[in-house]
């Protein structure tokens, strides 16, 4: 993710000690087409599955990493079996670390493996985060995956799954999350599951760039009113 976007994922301290992702993590970067892909970074580990699933319910399509040195992995059945269970059915393969071992047997175990997934058969790329071999035909494949996905439907309503909340000094409840469908507006009332009282967008977000609209699908930051940050979780819809 740092090589292919420039951002930073791994948002805690313990994570970048650690060299593991432990919770969700968020990146974007621009596409050759001149799109705009956004990523969740979840973690492989198995302690932190239910972290994986908070942050692949409602995506289109899936980056599934393998590395050359290691090979397919536990977590890497598990992490297909959860998109499979999904239905997620867009995806491109990455064989990473290619700087420290032939990737040959890695894609091929991992084509195989994805193909008997609803994902299908998928465009695979080898490539290197240290040397950067690879990293154009990586962002090739992802605009290339970008372009078969089905059109969103914005004309519906609204379904975010929200994967954090967080308080900010001044402007109260900011949640934010992948809109799978629908179109967020300033000013609209939403209903939260498990909330008996309908809540109001005090803001949005979207890439970090302040937005009066956001279509689906994407990745958003919502500032709501009438309801703490404690009652709208990760896990929650709106």
């Amino acid at each position: 993710m740092r090589a292919l976007t420039g951002m930073e994922p791994d948002r805690w301290a313990e994570e970048r000690r650690r060299g593991m992702t432990i919770d969700l993590g968020f990146a974007w970067t621009g596409l050759p087409s001149g799109e705009t892909v956004a990523f969740v970074d979840v973690p492989g580990h198995e302690r932190f599955v239910s972290n994986m699933l908070a942050g692949v319910g409602a995506v289109p399509a899936a980056l599934v990493v393998v590395a050359a040195d290691e090979g397919w992995m536990p977590q890497s059945a598990e992490h297909l079996a959860a998109l499979d269970a999904l239905g997620v059915t867009h995806g491109v393969l990455a064989v990473t670390r290619a700087d420290l071992a032939d990737p040959g047997p890695a894609l091929a175990r991992a084509r195989a493996e994805i193909a008997a997934s609803s994902l299908g058969s998928v465009e695979a790329v080898a490539v290197s985060g240290v040397t950067g071999v690879g990293l154009s035909g990586l962002r090739g494949a992802l605009d290339r995956l970008v372009g078969r996905l089905p059109a969103a439907v914005v004309d519906a309503p609204v379904r975010l799954w929200v994967d954090r909340s967080f308080t900010v000094r001044g402007a109260g409840t900011v949640v934010t999350g992948t809109l799978g469908a629908g179109r967020l507006r300033v000013g609209d009332r939403l209903e939260v599951a498990g909330v008996a009282e309908p809540v109001r967008v005090r803001g949005l977000h979207a890439l970090g760039v302040a937005r009066e609209r956001v279509d689906a699908v994407a990745r958003v930051a919502v500032n709501l009113r009438g309801v703490p940050r404690e009652r709208v979780g990760r896990g929650w819809r709106c």
